[in-house]
């Protein structure tokens, strides 16, 4: 079987300075590898992959052939209506060209959720691996010279999606925009794997952004096998900051990560493989009748995915009177399904009992996870 070829999408709102990004970046790759960049154009003419174009006839190697390859896919966006051609661009570029790198710039009206899906779809998940999606944003969006777009549904789709932000338009903005992006960048969970503005790193996205792997961070520091490369699901106790990054294996065990304090809380982080696929009813019955009626469970979180949709599990308090109950609100995030819970632990619990809580609910999460086919 072939390696799969690592593909970013490269995201953002219109205006927001992707098609400068893409550029700058495919100007600065490594000079053995070539690249190939699928730019989505909304308009029926495509006017984005020709500004890339542009560059890519200037990245040559020795003998004078190009490194960089574009390929439009124009008309509408790749995460609906033209998703077939999308697909088959996607696919035709990878086997004539066998590129060390795909970039996707999708349209700024495009949900890049979506598109990620179309690219671990069937026709494409044995020759493509989705690495870091990368979201640009106008930092200026933060301050006084804001045109609204942070309150738009799209604009929280293509960040929340992201693993990485990048902040662009830093020259003309002031100071507190600045910071106000990083704050508002380092608000998320999961929490981004990196935010940044373009012109700190002179444009050029660092290549372990674009390769950064699923992480999972914590409080707790990993032991020594924990951390080790062979480690498998574990857990953890402790005090400290660190990051573990589990091997995540599709119908496998979830990664479990635990987490306590001295004030008598803990917590359990459970991360499953982006391709596991939860039960809607199941999922709804383990938290209406099991973690809903958990007195010591203070707090959850999470994201998870729900067949072709991904969602995020509320409290729904729309109707009082019918008691606790859970919602599920759409999500973009396409990483992986996690989800985390933090009880108040009575001072008489023993860790025995402690550990049985944290297994039964991987287990029931584990049962509410669509069996694989045969």
């Amino acid at each position: 079987m072939t390696s799969r070829t690592p593909v970013n999408v490269i995201t953002g709102v219109l205006g927001a300075g992707k098609t400068t990004v893409v550029r700058e970046m495919v100007a600065k790759k490594p000079s053995e590898e070539l690249w190939v960049v699928i730019v989505n154009d909304f308009g029926a003419l495509g006017i984005d992959g020709a500004l890339v174009d542009d560059v890519s006839g200037r990245v040559v190697d020795g003998a004078g052939a190009p490194r960089v390859v574009v390929r439009e896919v124009s008309g509408g966006c790749a995460c609906c209506a033209s998703s077939s051609p999308f697909e088959i661009a996607v696919a035709q570029t990878i086997r004539r060209f066998r590129p060390s790198r795909v970039l996707v710039e999708p349209s700024g009206l495009g949900d890049a959720g979506k598109i990620i899906d179309a690219l671990r779809s069937k026709n494409l998940r044995e020759s493509v691996e989705v690495r870091a999606t990368v979201c640009v944003v106008d930092v200026r969006e933060f301050g006084a010279r804001a045109t609204g777009v942070r309150a738009s549904e799209l604009f929280r789709a293509q960040t929340e999606c992201a693993e990485a932000l990048c902040g662009t338009h830093q020259d003309v903005a002031d100071d507190g925009d600045v910071e106000r992006f990083r704050e508002f960048g380092e608000g998320f969970w999961p929490k981004k794997n990196d935010i940044f503005l373009a012109r700190e790193r002179d444009w050029a996205v660092d290549l372990a952004t674009l390769d950064a792997a699923c992480g999972w961070e914590s409080r707790a520091p990993a032991t020594e096998d924990e951390a080790s490369p062979s480690a498998g699901a574990g857990a953890s106790r402790g005090r400290g900051p660190f990051e573990l990054v589990p091997r995540l294996v599709a119908n496998g065990t979830p990664w479990m990560v635990k987490n306590e304090s001295d004030d008598h809380y803990a917590s359990c982080g459970y991360a499953f493989h982006a391709d596991d696929v939860f039960v809607r009813p199941l999922l709804r019955k383990f938290f209406d009748e099991f973690l809903l009626q958990r007195a010591d469970v203070v707090r959850f979180k999470g994201v998870l995915r729900l067949g072709a949709e991904w969602a995020r599990p509320d409290v729904d308090k729309t109707d009082p009177a019918r008691g606790k109950k859970i919602a599920f609100t759409e999500s973009s995030y396409r990483r992986d399904s996690r989800i985390e819970v933090i009880r108040r632990r009575s001072p008489d619990v023993s860790r025995a009992d402690d550990d049985d809580f944290w297994n039964e609910i991987r287990g029931r999460l584990v049962a509410c996870r669509k069996p694989p086919r045969p």
